[in-house]
């Protein structure tokens, strides 16, 4: 059987290359990164840092061509391209044991560590793009329509617990057994996931490898590939976005973000040096977030569908933006314990931390679901595929943007006040939904179809 004939193949295949994105992911971004702000490393030099290993994802529209021309076809259109760049991705992840005594040990340097780190997340995240681009495209491919919404999210959701286990479990490996320990863990579960596309064919008729007998022979159901000019991809993308609607939703998409990359940086700096908890406990605090951030996404897309997109955006970025307020008006009580039958020792302490580095998830989690939704119903021309992928892109400028700009917004405001000027952002980035209006994308659509008619 073939992922295209096999539902669980297809299904399972896709989830477990969106949980190879998130587990390296949660490794780079949540635990080493929390261990190397414990180590004193500031919030600039951290922001400077997520935003590298983000800045690949604001390119990743260049990949698409690329797979699109140049393919093996008789071991199937995306697989080649998915097993060379799950390959890399795992290979890629070497470059950090051999940094290592950088970073522990009596010749620790987090200043030299920094250095090479960045190239090294830099590296890693270009091939993690391209596997996250080829992946998508497998989807557009094999899922049928009516399972495209509920894998989409699935999908997310893996990739959510791959960041969550790189967050928490891969913490607990890496303070028992050191950095190398943790990089050979993620490194074997990276080669045990990529038996997923190594031993699934897209097709019936696919070889499974270069060497195997056969080759594709059932591509009739494939549309021809067409060559357009790029004049005319450019044009539709100046038709796409000279809309009220679609301009205002582009902006809103990259500011809403940059709060999310601002804070998200100085949180690990709050939780690792002005309260002190250990890395591996900010870690894990951090990878359990991931869990009703999971079960929130997974719900969102329903709530979207039965109460309006628009609406759920509105709800998730306002609930964020009063969340980070909240916070920031109560820095006095962050190092609080409140008294709990719960707590091993009685005391849960610095709470008030604790429930804003969870509860912030879900509600992220709202927005970003039902924007990834209604992108896909404001990417309206004949290239429809490029505006959704630009709209992608923005998001991704926006967090690499409040990653880079987070040391300079904690020297300016400080702390608390880092929290309160970014959760005032953020509320307020929802108001440009006010001019947005799905509805002119639909009517647009009619009078440009009624035009063609007419001549």
């Amino acid at each position: 059987m073939a992922m295209a004939d096999n539902r669980a193949q297809r299904i399972s295949t896709l989830c477990a290359l969106y949980l190879a994105q998130g587990i390296p992911w949660g490794f780079m971004t949540v635990t080493l990164a929390n261990y190397m702000s414990s180590h004193d490393l500031s919030s600039e030099d951290l922001g400077t840092l997520t935003a590298f290993t983000l800045l690949p994802w604001t390119f990743k529209i260049i990949w698409a061509p690329v797979i699109d021309s140049l393919q093996l076809k008789s071991m199937g259109k995306r697989r080649p391209w998915i097993l060379l760049a799950q390959l890399l991705m795992t290979l890629s992840l070497i470059s950090i044991i051999v940094i290592e005594p950088y970073l522990t040990g009596e010749n620790m340097d987090m200043k030299m560590s920094f250095k090479y780190l960045l190239w090294i997340f830099f590296v890693h995240n270009i091939f993690a793009v391209l596997q996250d681009v080829c992946t998508d495209a497998l989807a557009v491919d094999i899922l049928p329509t009516e399972e495209q919404g509920r894998v989409n999210g699935l999908m997310w959701s893996s990739k959510i617990l791959g960041v969550s286990a790189g967050g928490a479990i891969l913490a607990f490996v890496m303070d028992d057994y050191g950095i190398r320990g943790a990089v050979f863990a993620q490194m074997a579960v990276l080669f045990v996931i990529m038996l997923f596309p190594l031993f699934c064919v897209e097709r019936k008729g696919d070889k499974r490898f270069p060497w195997s007998k056969g080759g594709a022979t059932e591509f009739t159901n494939e549309p021809t590939i067409v060559t357009r000019p790029i004049s005319e991809i450019v044009r539709d993308l100046i038709l796409g976005f000279s809309l009220r609607t679609t301009l205002f939703y582009s902006a809103m998409i990259l500011i809403s973000l940059v709060g999310w990359g601002v804070m998200e940086t100085i949180l690990k700096t709050v939780c690792n040096q002005q309260i002190g908890w250990h890395y591996k406990h900010t870690s894990l605090v951090m990878g359990y977030a991931g869990i009703p951030e999971c079960l929130m996404a997974v719900c969102a897309g329903w709530l979207g569908d039965r109460f309006g997109r628009k609406l759920m955006m509105t709800i998730g970025l306002i609930g964020y933006g009063l969340l980070s307020i909240g916070f920031a008006l109560s820095a006095d009580h962050w190092g609080d314990g409140y008294a709990t039958q719960w707590a091993a020792d009685g005391t849960w302490d610095n709470y008030i931390v604790w429930c804003y580095t969870v509860g912030y998830k879900p509600l992220l989690a709202i927005f970003v679901v039902n924007y990834i939704a209604d992108s896909m119903k404001m990417s309206w021309t004949t290239s429809s595929a490029t505006m959704f992928t630009i709209y992608m892109t923005l998001s991704n400028i926006g967090h690499v943007i409040g990653n880079k700009l987070a040391g300079n917004v904690e020297t300016a405001f400080g702390v608390p006040n880092s929290f309160m000027a970014m959760g005032i952002l953020t509320a307020a980035t929802s108001l440009l939904l006010l001019f947005v209006n799905a509805d002119d994308v639909e009517e647009r659509k009619t009078q440009l179809l009624d035009a063609e008619m007419s001549q």
